[in-house]
């Protein structure tokens, strides 16, 4: 079974970042924001921080923008990754509606 979460937005902030598993191989994660009603400004950041220490946070980690879904994003959108990282999240600068975020990553093949 792959690894799979989807949450909807509806308030701005920075939101909690997901886990990947960088051991699975080859790697390869999907993620997709779905622009469900309303405007949306956001963009998605990625980290190869494992934050495995129970006492380290988001706010430990270093923050990557993505490419694909970069800041003022305002659609539909997705980001796919081939080089392993440990996590994803995103950051909704504005929204009046809801976006889904949907993060898919296969098992290995190995």
């Amino acid at each position: 079974m792959p690894l799979q979460r989807t949450e909807t937005y509806t308030t701005t902030g920075t939101k909690q970042s997901w886990n990947c598993d960088p051991s699975i191989a080859p790697f390869a994660v999907n993620v997709a924001c779905v622009l469900l009603s309303g405007t949306v400004d956001y963009k998605l950041q990625y980290s190869y921080d494992s934050l495995d220490s129970p006492t380290l946070t988001d706010s430990d980690a270093t923050w990557i923008d993505s490419d694909d879904i970069p800041a003022s994003t305002a659609a539909t959108a997705e980001a796919n990754f081939s080089t392993p990282i440990y996590r994803v999240r995103v950051i909704i600068a504005a929204i009046s509606g809801s976006l889904k975020m949907t993060m898919l990553q296969g098992m290995s093949v190995n």
